[in-house]
């Protein structure tokens, strides 16, 4: 063979394996569909059934999107990706004990959007969203409902992950509709336009060694409270309250510390209709009021020593 063949050779040798390669690496968005199979490679014309299916075969940072609205099973995230179901009922739903989405990988960014996350049955399965470990977790445009356990639980155990939530439904669950806490560190989260309904015991519980901000949100008909700041065994919690409402729960806000630091700040909100009480502070909590708030028909509207804190 001359040496001109032989360089041709290896030309169509190298440009297959390039073609190999590209036809292997994983994609950058993968489909599921009610009408696909995990058999398919998960493209928009030829789309998987389960999301578990295209979160393992897309990139890391990647997208997984819903094309048809259905089920599609429960699903653990160890990478970075999206998960979207925007413009149709992508539901994600355990049928025993199980959380519906379980994410255990610290350093990940996952964003979680417009998925609606129910238990088979009222009070089945575990949480809604099972967080144990993450670098940035945003939930957008969610419904949880009907968990045994909490709506959305983060219950870490490293410092510095970040949590978002906004416009965001959590309904029905057993525990409390959205609990956060860390054993080490600080664990910081910002939830914006979110309603808390029905939950067996709290809307929104801020525990130890997290610094939680919500805006413009309702914790409506909760069992328990509404609002909670609870910290014990020297963990430190802060819990900043803006434009909220709390009622029909059986305490509005409130603070609770044991041989630790808890604060709750809360301004321009409203504690109405609350069996028990509208504003309390138990223990060794600091409970600091705008005086901007509106605190009235509760059964006690107030309770214990209430910090009120002038405007800069």
């Amino acid at each position: 063979m001359t040496k001109s063949g032989i360089a041709i050779k290896g030309l169509a040798v190298l440009l297959f394996a390039f073609a190999l390669c590209s036809t292997t690496q994983a994609a950058a968005r993968t489909y599921v569909s009610v009408t696909g199979s995990d058999a398919n490679p998960c493209t928009y014309t030829s789309p998987c059934r389960l999301f578990q299916h295209a979160h393992d075969v897309v990139a890391d940072m990647g997208e997984v999107i819903a094309l048809t609205s259905g089920a599609y099973g429960t699903l653990t995230i160890t990478k970075n990706v999206t998960i979207s179901g925007v413009g149709v009922s992508a539901v994600v739903s355990p049928f025993s004990t199980e959380d519906a989405i379980t994410i255990a990988t610290a350093g990940i960014t996952v964003v979680l959007r417009s998925i609606s996350i129910r238990a088979f049955g009222v009070g089945t399965g575990g949480h809604g969203i099972d967080v144990t470990a993450v670098g940035n977790l945003h939930v957008e445009d969610c419904v949880i409902s009907g968990f045994a356990g909490n709506g959305i639980s983060v219950d870490l155990t490293a410092d510095g992950s970040h949590i978002f939530i906004k416009d965001t439904i959590v309904r029905n669950n057993s525990l409390a509709g959205i609990f956060i806490q860390t054993s080490t560190g600080t664990v910081r989260a910002s939830i914006d336009n979110c309603r808390a309904e029905r939950n067996t015991f709290h809307g929104f519980y801020a525990a130890n060694n997290s610094r939680v901000t919500i805006n413009r949100s309702v914790a409506s008909s909760n069992d328990d409270t509404g609002f909670l700041a609870f910290s014990v065994s020297g963990a430190t919690t802060e819990l900043n309250c803006e434009e909220c409402v709390s009622s029909n729960n059986t305490r509005g806000f409130l603070v609770n510390a044991f041989s630790s630091a808890a604060t709750i700040r809360v301004s321009h909100s409203t504690a109405t209709n609350n069996s028990s009480l509208g504003f309390a502070k138990f223990s060794l909590g600091v409970f600091e009021s705008l005086g901007n708030n509106f605190v009235r028909g509760n059964g006690t509207d107030t309770s214990g020593t209430i910090t009120p804190i002038t405007l800069q």
